[in-house]
């Protein structure tokens, strides 16, 4: 009875040792989530324009027609765009400037881009407010090419930005291609010209603050593939203002990625997140 006893000791640990085999963990590829088409409208504009104002209506009313289908950002660069008289801020930043240039030719304020596509005429700009609804209606209705996720992270004591960037191609995509990273603030209370009068208290919205790429953009890639995952990450730290601008609650960032070829700049897909989720 001894001898069986010290046998089956030996035995069972080799027993247990022979039954735990090792169990291979299958991880998953990451995947994007699916996105709808963003239309990516960038409007022209300026506190001392006196007819920017019906732009900025027209903005908001195709905002609420296609609630997160459309990103905006509205650049305040040279025309129009000093303070007027009455105003505590000056929105005027060396990229706005710069992109505003890089838009011409153009003929007046309000103006704006519809996803960056040429007209029959080789024009970018749209200079009639009324027209704008039917060139995002005209882009969405186009093919859905690309799942673009943001994800951003804040740090409230040292104003650090983190953005995070994930695309995915869903078809082919050839030739070359820009990424454009705009941040823009809202809901700034300031004064406005309108018409032959200044509306002491309006409601500036999507200014363009700064770009985290350069004004007219990094390189995103070439020939991108069907269902490649493209990552990028990009940081900024947001200044601190006594003003009370650069407030990270009413700041988003804007992401676009934009086809990089002497004759077509037109968007792929645009983004849009809060700094402050």
């Amino acid at each position: 009875m001894r001898l069986v006893l010290i046998r089956f000791l030996l035995v069972f640990p080799l027993i247990i040792l022979l039954s735990c085999e090792e169990i291979p963990i299958v991880i998953a590829d990451p995947v994007i989530p699916d996105s709808e088409k963003v239309v990516l409208i960038e409007e022209l504009t300026g506190a001392s324009c006196p007819n920017c104002p019906k732009g900025s209506a027209a903005i908001e009313n195709i905002l609420t027609k296609f609630p997160g289908r459309v990103a905006v950002v509205g650049i305040h660069g040279d025309f129009l765009s000093n303070p007027t008289a009455k105003s505590k801020y000056d929105f005027r930043n060396p990229k706005a400037k710069s992109l505003e240039n890089w838009f011409q030719p153009w003929f007046g304020k309000p103006s704006a881009s519809i996803n960056r596509v040429k007209d029959e005429n080789d024009m970018i700009m749209i200079d009639i407010p009324e027209l704008w609804q039917a060139a995002v209606e005209n882009e969405l209705l186009k093919p859905h090419q690309m799942n673009l996720l943001l994800d951003t992270k804040f740090n409230a004591v040292t104003r650090k930005l983190d953005l995070e960037i994930a695309a995915i191609p869903l078809t082919d995509l050839a030739g070359s291609y820009n990424i454009s990273i705009f941040l823009t603030e809202s809901d700034i209370i300031d004064a406005q010209s309108n018409g032959a009068v200044i509306i002491d208290a309006y409601n500036h919205k999507h200014v363009l603050r700064d770009m985290m790429t350069k004004f007219d953009g990094d390189n995103f890639g070439s020939d991108l593939k069907k269902d490649d995952i493209i990552k990028k990450n990009y940081t900024y730290t947001l200044p601190i203002e006594p003003t009370g601008l650069w407030n990270p609650a009413k700041m988003e960032v804007v992401v676009m990625i934009s086809r990089a070829t002497p004759t077509d700049v037109s968007v792929v897909q645009a983004a849009y997140k809060k700094v402050v989720n």
